[in-house]
């Protein structure tokens, strides 16, 4: 199984792109596409609700495994430049580069533009990565950026296959009640090993809860495990008590108040004491106060935050910090506890 995160600017064609690359399944300010091939399944995640909020741009690329990059034959535009920054800040394990919109334009403004793209790039955690044009009027390219895809299955079982020992993680990113079912949720297994019957918590809340059923792409199975997509009917919980980004996992921190070491954005990564952000983790957001600040070791800072709400979280976690009235670059520094 591959989940793509589709990410670019406003006339990037990522929303058309991803209605070729698979059928259109859940719709909320995310949209998930499905495509399977024999054993090879494909979920490509669309964050429509971005550039207006940074958070379903976030959330995409944190419940993905491989991040599409589009940027439109017409050039890159502001939000393409943020999309940028965020991937340097998260530095996601895989990346593509499309060109979409190919056949609006010829051959040589294409080379041109895939040679400012490099140039853009280098340096960050984009460097490197393979450019592909694309049309999703001739179809030229999507095949072959399909197979692409595909292609990275085999790594990513191999890097999951070191993580289904270790003890389960699901962060949420859809949940809903389904009559005569009670509640659902959907998101993917980060790490471990999930089983009928199994009964864990939900945190922040730590709401206990027995999973009574496990579908995969719309079929019945007694165990999911890290990399797979799934959906879980869960006993002892009401989709009203759950939010976007709770994790089900056997334990978890739980706090309002951390410490972060943190590496601020190439660009505008500028925050002081008293600054009020707005932190994202995983699947999870809140509005925060920057408490404290101190100079650290290699340029990064000890950054204390008091956030509005408690979050979840596990050593290693990423946390974003960003400034949401900033209207050309929102994305201000990442963090660890």
């Amino acid at each position: 199984m591959v989940n793509v995160a589709l990410v670019g600017g406003e006339r990037s064609g990522k929303t058309t792109l991803a209605s070729r690359l698979g059928k259109k399944g859940t719709e909320s300010d995310i949209v998930l596409y499905n495509f399977t091939k024999g054993e090879n399944i494909l979920t490509v995640v669309d964050p429509v609700g971005y550039p207006k909020s940074p958070k379903p741009l976030v959330n995409a690329v944190n419940m993905s495994d491989v991040v599409l990059f589009c940027v439109a034959s017409s050039g890159l535009d502001a939000r393409a430049g943020e999309c940028i920054i965020l991937m340097d800040l998260l530095r996601p394990r895989h990346g593509i580069i499309t060109i979409t919109k190919a056949d609006e334009s010829n051959p040589y403004a294409v080379e041109e533009l895939m040679k400012k793209i490099k140039a853009l790039t280098r340096g960050t955690a984009m460097e490197g990565w393979e450019i592909m044009p694309t049309s999703t009027k001739s179809f030229e390219g999507i095949d072959r950026l399909r197979d692409r895809l595909f292609e990275l299955d085999e790594l990513l079982k191999k890097e999951y296959e070191a993580l289904v020992d270790r003890p389960v993680r699901i962060p949420i990113d859809h949940h809903f009640n389904v009559t005569g079912v009670g509640c659902v949720i959907l998101g993917c297994v980060l790490q471990g090993t999930v089983s009928v019957h199994d009964r864990l918590t939900i945190f922040p809340p730590g709401r206990e809860a027995e999973v009574r059923s496990i579908q995969m792409q719309d079929n019945d199975v007694k165990q999911a495990k890290a990399g797979d997509r799934v959906g879980l009917a869960l006993k002892g919980v009401q989709s009203k008590e759950l939010d976007r980004g709770f994790i089900i996992s056997g334990s978890e921190a739980v706090s309002d108040a951390l410490k972060l070491k943190c590496r601020t954005a190439r660009f505008r990564g500028e925050f002081s004491v008293n600054d009020k952000v707005h932190l994202y983790v995983g699947l999870q957001s809140t509005p925060a106060l920057i408490t404290g600040m101190a100079p650290s070791a290699n340029g990064e800072y000890e950054v204390e935050v008091k956030m509005d709400k408690e979050v979840a979280y596990s050593p290693g976690d990423k946390f974003i910090l960003s400034r949401l009235d900033d209207p050309k670059q929102r994305f201000l520094a990442i963090g660890t506890p």
